[in-house]
C-alpha cells in the first residue's frame, strides 16, 4: 500500500474512532441529563394523612426505608405477639396451677376420704378421680374456658399488633421525610404522579373487612385456628397425664387398698351387729337397739383408724404429689407456649405473603418508572 493510501486509512479511523467517543459522549451527557431531569420529578406521596411532594432522588431514599422500616416493624410485630403468647400462657396455667391446693384440701378432707372410699368400694375409683380433678382444676378454676376463648383473644391482639405497627411505620416515615420536601408546595407545580402509601400500609400491615375474614376462614384450615381445640388439650391430655403420675397412682392405691381391708370389717361390723340382736330377741325393740349400738361402736373404731391411717398418707405423700402435679402442668405450659408460638409464626407468615403486592399497588397503578419503584425493576421481582 502507498504511503498517501496509508495516510488516509489513519486519518478514516482516527475520524471513526472521535465519532464513536463523540457519540458515547453525547449518550452519556444525555442519560446524565435524563437522570437529573427524573432526580427532579415530582411525586405526592401520601403518608401518615400527610401529602408530602418528594423529587425523584428523595422518592428512591424513600422507598429504601419504607422497605427497611416495614420490615423492622413486622419483626418488632412478632415480637409482640411472642410476649403476647407468654402473658396468654403463663395466665391461663396459673389458673389451674393455683387451683391445685384447693383439690388437695379436698383429697384429705374428710368428705373427700369418704367420697374415694365410696368410688373404691364400688369399683370406679379411677374415673371419680379423674372427674373431681378435672372439676377442680380445669372447669371451676376458669382454665377451659381461658383456653376455649383463645382464638377470640387472639385474633383481637392480632389484628391490634399489626395496625399499631401500621400506624407507627406511617409516622415513622412522614416524620423523616416532611422535613425532606422539594419545597413549598404552594409554589411548585403540582405533581403528575400520585402515590397513595397510606392505603398500602393499611392493606400491608392491617387489611380491610374482607383481607380479615379471609384470613380467619384460611387460618381456621391451619394450625393457628386449630388452636380452637385447645380447649380440650386439658380433658383429653393433661388430666390423663396428671392421673398416671407415680404418686397419684400410689394415693389412689392407697384409698383402694384402705377400701379393700374396710370391706370385710365393715362385714365383720354388721355381723357383730346381727349377733346382738339375735342375742336380745325375742323382744324386738331391744334387739334393734343393742345390734345398732355394736354395730355402730365396731364400725366407728374401724373408720376412726382407717382414717387416721389416710391424714398420716397426707402427712408423707401430699407435698410430693401436689409438686408432682404442679410440675406436670408447668410442662404442659411450656409444650403449649411452644406450639402456639409456632402456631404464631405461621399466622405472621400467611399475611406477611400480601404485604409487597400490597406497598407494589400505588406504584404499579401510577406506572412510575422502575427505578422509582419501591422494589425496584418489575423484571426482578
Amino acid at each position: 500500500m502507498s504511503k498517501p493510501d496509508s495516510k488516509r486509512w489513519k486519518m478514516l479511523l482516527l475520524a471513526s474512532v472521535a465519532v464513536i467517543a463523540v457519540f458515547l459522549g453525547l449518550t452519556a451527557g444525555y442519560r446524565l441529563l435524563t437522570e437529573r431531569m427524573a432526580d427532579n420529578q415530582l411525586f405526592s406521596v401520601l403518608i401518615n394523612d400527610q401529602n408530602l411532594i418528594l423529587d425523584g432522588r428523595t422518592l428512591e431514599q424513600f422507598n429504601r426505608d419504607l422497605v427497611r422500616l416495614s420490615g423492622a416493624q413486622r419483626q418488632a410485630f412478632s415480637d409482640t405477639m411472642a410476649l403476647w403468647i407468654d402473658r396468654w400462657v403463663d395466665d391461663a396455667f396459673g389458673q389451674a396451677i393455683d387451683a391445685v391446693p384447693g383439690y388437695m384440701d379436698w383429697y384429705y378432707s374428710l368428705p373427700g376420704s369418704y367420697t374415694r372410699l365410696y368410688h373404691a368400694l364400688h369399683g370406679d375409683l379411677d374415673k371419680a378421680l379423674t372427674a373431681r380433678m378435672q372439676g377442680h382444676l380445669v372447669d371451676r378454676s376458669g382454665f377451659e374456658d381461658r383456653l376455649a376463648g383463645f382464638e377470640r383473644e387472639f385474633a383481637e391482639e392480632f389484628f391490634r399488633a399489626r395496625s399499631e405497627q401500621g400506624a407507627r411505620l406511617s409516622k415513622q416515615l412522614a416524620h423523616r421525610y416532611m422535613a425532606r420536601q422539594a419545597g413549598d408546595a404552594e409554589v411548585l407545580p403540582q405533581p403528575e404522579i400520585s402515590l397513595d402509601l397510606d392505603a398500602a400500609i393499611q392493606r400491608g400491615f392491617v387489611g380491610g373487612a374482607d383481607d380479615i375474614r379471609r384470613w380467619q376462614v384460611s387460618s381456621q384450615a391451619s394450625a393457628v385456628a386449630g388452636a380452637g381445640t385447645l380447649a380440650l388439650l386439658a380433658r383429653r391430655a393433661i388430666i390423663p397425664r396428671l392421673m398416671s403420675l407415680t404418686t397419684v397412682q400410689a394415693a389412689r392405691r392407697v384409698a383402694a387398698g384402705f377400701a379393700a381391708r374396710l370391706a370385710p370389717r365393715m362385714a365383720l361390723a354388721i355381723g357383730v351387729g346381727g349377733s346382738a340382736a339375735a342375742a336380745t330377741s325375742p323382744t324386738g325393740p331391744g334387739a334393734l337397739v343393742a345390734g345398732s349400738v355394736a354395730f355402730a361402736t365396731a364400725a366407728g373404731t374401724i373408720v376412726i383408724t382407717d382414717f387416721a391411717l389416710l391424714k398420716a398418707e397426707e402427712a408423707t405423700l401430699r407435698d410430693d404429689k401436689q409438686q408432682d402435679i404442679i410440675d406436670e402442668l408447668v410442662a404442659s405450659r411450656e409444650t403449649t407456649r411452644a406450639l402456639l408460638k409456632d402456631q404464631m409464626q405461621l399466622a405472621v407468615a400467611q399475611t406477611d405473603t400480601g404485604w409487597q403486592q400490597a406497598f407494589s399497588r400505588p406504584y404499579d397503578t401510577a406506572g412510575v418508572a422502575d427505578r422509582f419503584h419501591v422494589f425496584g425493576s418489575r423484571s426482578a421481582r
